[in-house]
């Protein structure tokens, strides 16, 4: 009880998880990161700068809390009340509105809701506002890869990195660890309030923390059997593809090496000799042919073993990625549970990974099945990874999407007047609308593939894609990429224009800012080297947009989070999070309640006053819904705003 009591006295509480074999969050990252055993949490009520910053102050305690098999240097009598007494403490920390420090705070939340199932409720952990240096030295140089807690100390503390000390030596080091991890917060949180980035900090990114505990914490259930199912009948179309490209070349090779497949494209069949008025690309060294996909692409008309091998590359990828590699995440159990990571991407984005859900493919795979009865046509089977996932019993999956985000942002950031026009009709299909005015056609004119164009141009625009990429994404000449591009631009002028205001508002200050301060600084907008500067050039305009469009999901996966926190009867738990799209489990019974307040809730957005953000073209959210990931269906739902009650 006195130990309590002088935590919740505590000024700042820091702390750090303890693995099984005596590691902790402050040391390098291992591989396998082994299994929490306990949290070492430091008191923290000297904050006098005479004390040495990587030393214990007079006023100062720490306390090891036990969680599992504890490190032989934190070896102690286990009481019967140990256990209550790790848990209230822990309790005390999560609900604390004095100041938290802890390095990897999303890791500690999951792992806090992991051990205490059974008494602790996620939305507990909701409104937890832990501050992590990780996230801090991420936000002011997310391009700098820190790769543990003793880089970022180096780099703004400049303390040489220690070497990891072994036995009863190793809890003065973890003591001295926790020390220096409060000034180093201490650093970070000035240097953030002296580049405008403390509202971000503390608005956004902190508050992101539990949403992405929560999601890890959470089971997504996957149909095993049929994963296996796919799994064989990809295997079985891989030796059939083998075969035929076999045969198409004249001979055995090793269909996956670039370099036997190099050997029979170009030194047997000589394809290259066969294209006239196309330049084939080359490999990065300028020394060979490429057997890229855009290489493959322009040589299938040609012959038969491009298209092979490209189907062949297709069905290797998904099997060994999306099929097998979910496969591998799940061992012995029915489901899977994503990494999220915060602080991996330089435009904000979040990014996951065992597995990467964010890469499975949106459309289903058609694969043709031979038949061994002679005289039996081929059976043409469709395979759809998204189709694997399902609800638990009960629930369904609902998705919002933010419809062309990147496109209503160039429109608001460039503020062209025919690009805004694009958005004034709710009802009409924008990239129709885009080729139309482009094209100098009306909207019964447009084809799908000039839709298609007017998309794809669009996006080489926000990626800064250069004719080559351009020409093999839209399946035209280089040269006829470059004219369509141009032409883009002509008719959108002021978002030519809004591209070189970018561009040399950065080679001014040297870095860009999102729609709410993200920033990005670019070290290499006036480098001497032409195509470095360019890149960097591409790199301000993409961050600009895609930084932009990461602040509103940001934004959209909080307020949703809280919504639900607070309210009583809602239960719908976010599993994913697909750039603009978010993906929801949610009770049957909820549903078309829950559809509404998330669509209601992403399209206000469109002005976020505290921030001062108030976007020129409104917002549009699709919501969809299954009782698997691979079969949603649109839902119509009509204008509503949320009840007040939530």
């Amino acid at each position: 009880m006195q130990m309590l009591e002088k935590a919740a006295q505590a000024k700042t509480l820091v702390l750090t998880m303890v693995h099984q074999d005596g590691s902790t969050q402050l040391d390098p990252e291992q591989k396998l990161t082994p299994p929490v055993c306990g949290l070492l949490v430091l008191m923290k009520n000297d904050l006098d700068l005479s004390t040495p910053q990587d030393s214990l102050g007079s006023n100062d305690s720490a306390v090891f809390l036990k969680l599992d098999q504890t490190p032989a240097w934190a070896q102690q009598q286990t009481h019967q009340s140990q256990e209550l007494f790790t848990r209230n403490m822990l309790l005390q920390v999560l609900s604390r509105s004095q100041l938290v420090v802890c390095y990897k705070a999303k890791d500690l939340l999951r792992t806090a809701l992991q051990f205490y199932k059974q008494d602790l409720n996620w939305k507990q952990v909701a409104g937890c506002h832990i501050q992590d240096p990780q996230v801090a030295g991420w936000l002011l140089d997310p391009a700098y890869p820190f790769s543990c807690y003793q880089d970022l100390l180096s780099k703004h503390c400049k303390r040489p990195s220690s070497t990891p000390a072994q036995g009863t030596k190793k809890i003065s080091q973890v003591i001295s660890d926790l020390c220096s991890l409060y000034w180093l917060n201490m650093e970070l949180c000035s240097k953030l309030q002296s580049r405008g980035l403390w509202e971000l900090y503390s608005d956004m990114e902190l508050s992101m923390i539990p949403v992405l505990a929560v999601m890890e914490s959470h089971h997504i259930h996957v149909d095993k059997e049929a994963l296996k199912r796919t799994s064989e009948l990809l295997g079985t179309k891989m030796k059939q593809l083998e075969q035929e490209a076999h045969r198409a070349a004249g001979q055995k090779f090793l269909v996956t090496s670039n370099t036997q497949l190099r050997t029979v494209l170009f030194e047997k069949l000589r394809l290259h000799e066969r294209c006239e008025n196309k330049k084939l690309p080359k490999t990065i060294n300028k020394q060979q042919q490429s057997t890229s996909e855009a290489a493959l692409l322009q040589l299938q008309d040609l012959h038969p073993l491009p298209k092979i091998i490209l189907e062949c590359r297709q069905i290797h990828k998904i099997k060994s990625t999306f099929v097998d590699g979910i496969l591998s995440c799940m061992m012995s159990k029915n489901y899977i549970s994503s990494t999220w990571h915060q602080t991996s991407a330089v435009t904000g984005r979040i990014s996951a990974k065992h597995p990467n859900f964010q890469a499975l493919p949106r459309q289903p795979l058609q694969v043709t099945k031979k038949q061994h009865v002679q005289g039996k046509e081929e059976e043409v089977v469709t395979v759809h990874p998204r189709a694997m996932f399902i609800p638990q019993k009960g629930w369904t999956f609902l998705a919002a999407d933010f419809c062309q985000v990147e496109l209503r942002l160039l429109a608001h950031l460039s503020s062209d007047p025919e690009l805004l026009r694009v958005f004034t009709n709710p009802l009409a299909d924008v990239f129709a609308m885009l080729a139309s005015q482009w094209k100098g056609l009306s909207e019964g004119e447009v084809t799908s593939e000039d839709r298609e164009h007017a998309k794809r141009i669009v996006y080489s625009v926000v990626y800064g894609a250069g004719r080559e990429r351009l020409s093999g994404i839209l399946g035209v000449s280089p040269h006829q990429a470059s004219q369509f591009h141009d032409s883009f631009l002509q008719t959108y002028k002021d978002l030519q224009a809004f591209i070189q205001r970018t561009i040399q508002l950065c080679h001014k200050q040297g870095y860009v800012l999102s729609i709410l301060g993200r920033r990005r600084t670019l070290p290499n907008i006036n480098s001497p080297d032409w195509s470095i500067r360019m890149q960097a050039e591409r790199q301000a305009v993409n961050f600009m947009v895609q930084g932009s469009a990461a602040d509103l999901c940001k934004m959209a996966m909080i307020r949703i989070f809280n919504l639900v926190s607070s309210s009583t009867s809602l239960s719908a738990r976010l599993i994913a999070q697909l750039h603009d799209e978010l993906l929801y489990e949610v009770e049957d019974s909820q549903v078309e309640h829950f559809a509404a307040l998330v669509k209601s809730t992403m399209e206000s957005l469109q002005h976020i006053d505290h921030l001062g953000v108030h976007l020129k073209v409104p917002l549009k959210v699709a919501v969809s819904s299954g009782k698997s990931w691979g079969s949603m269906s649109e839902l119509n739902i009509p204008p509503a705003t949320p009840s007040p009650s939530l």
